[in-house]
């Protein structure tokens, strides 16, 4: 399978570092334009489509191994072989994110810096350690119900609670409409790996230098559980955003360009 163009590789700039993007459910590539936009005269930015994402070629996705988090780590560490990158800034969004914690934990040389927005390690609720993941058991139990009850009524609830941002109801709109172009049973087995997933053991494991970005009011990460998350990695920081719900980087390109800019390209900063 030629990988590069299955996941719909799109490469802007040619100056170093490298700057490998990757959005999150429901979401596409264009999220990351402004991103790209602001990085890619100084930066060689590279982006794609996750599996089982529209743009990506469906044999991509494999319902058995994308019904785990880990099927989209291996996804990350395959492509950045068939490019020929390692030691390069990862940026990953929502369980993007996560995907590049498993890849970091498994090949520590694959990411020189890394940037988690919006990402959590576990969802559900854990009342014997103390961790707050913003949900029980039950309330995932029940969006997977959900799902498969009526996708499209589903995604429109979904949407515009995850975009939140009342004022700006296009952003809800166009994010509905993204999301809505998922396959209903792909969508459904992706938000289960992602929603039932527990990845606290693998956080030690991560020793690049790492910045978590959290926004505020976002329904899916309470900024308790990107608290935890950013104290489990040795390099981590948390930088909390003042934009609300899942998607910062949709909601105000600028503050999270401003808050990762000199973190992702190091040296070549000022250039």
């Amino acid at each position: 399978m030629d990988r590069i163009k299955a996941h719909s590789v799109r490469i802007l700039g040619d100056s170093q570092p490298t700057v490998l993007l990757a959005h999150g459910l429901g979401g596409h590539q264009g999220h990351w334009d402004p991103l790209v936009t602001a990085l890619s005269p100084h930066a060689r930015c590279i982006s794609f489509a996750i599996a089982g994402s529209p743009d990506a070629d469906p044999a991509v996705f494999s319902p058995l191994r994308h019904q785990s988090v880990m099927g989209f780590a291996d996804d990350l560490a395959l492509l950045c072989a068939d490019l020929g990158l390692r030691n390069i800034v990862y940026i990953g969004h929502s369980v993007s994110a996560m995907a590049g914690v498993l890849a970091a934990a498994a090949d520590p040389g694959l990411f020189s810096r890394m940037v988690l927005l919006n990402g959590s390690p576990c969802y559900i609720d854990d009342p014997a350690t103390g961790y707050l993941g913003g949900f029980t058991r039950q309330q995932i139990d029940d969006v997977f119900a959900a799902i498969v009850s009526d996708f499209t009524l589903w995604a429109g609830g979904f949407g515009q609670l995850m975009m939140g941002n009342e004022l700006s109801p296009r952003l809800a709109e166009e994010f509905i409409q993204s999301l809505r172009r998922y396959s209903p049973e792909v969508a459904a087995i992706i938000f289960r790996a992602a929603f039932s997933a527990d990845l606290r053991s693998f956080l030690d494991r991560v020793k690049a230098p790492v910045r978590v970005l959290q926004s505020q009011d976002d329904p899916a990460v309470p900024m308790a559980t990107a608290q935890s998350l950013a104290s489990k990695m040795p390099n981590a920081q948390l930088h909390p955003l003042k934009s609300r719900g899942h998607f910062p980087h949709v909601v105000d390109p600028d503050e999270v360009i401003n808050a990762i800019r000199e973190f992702v390209l190091g040296e070549h900063s000022s250039a």
